[in-house]
């Protein structure tokens, strides 16, 4: 039963997931990547199989680990430096909307 659940959760949460072709490509137009994990089409498994070949290829697996740990670092830092740009976006707006309040005394 709770099998059943789990991928009926995965379903739903791929259908909610999917993007249209056109939202696709609009998205490869702004920000081109070579990054197989940015394909729309990722196969967890091929990639993995990618990374490991063979099974003596798991010896580098602590490598492989630590440049995705520092894939995911790069990642946040840019995530969290966009973050505060926008916030700095929105509050420079409000102070600007402020401003013909302050001028003319309303």
């Amino acid at each position: 039963m709770m099998e059943e659940e789990e991928l009926e959760f995965v379903e739903e949460l791929e259908a909610v997931l999917q993007l249209t072709p056109e939202v696709q490509l609009a998205i490869e137009q702004v920000f081109p990547s070579q990054d197989p994990l940015d394909r729309a089409d990722f196969n967890a498994v091929e990639y993995i199989n990618t990374l490991f070949p063979t099974e003596q290829s798991l010896a580098n697996i602590d490598e492989v680990v630590n440049k995705i740990r520092l894939k995911i670092r790069r990642l946040d830092d840019n995530i969290r430096t966009v973050v505060r740009g926008q916030t700095n976006v929105g509050q420079d707006g409000r102070q600007n909307s402020l401003k013909p309040y302050q001028l003319f005394g309303k």
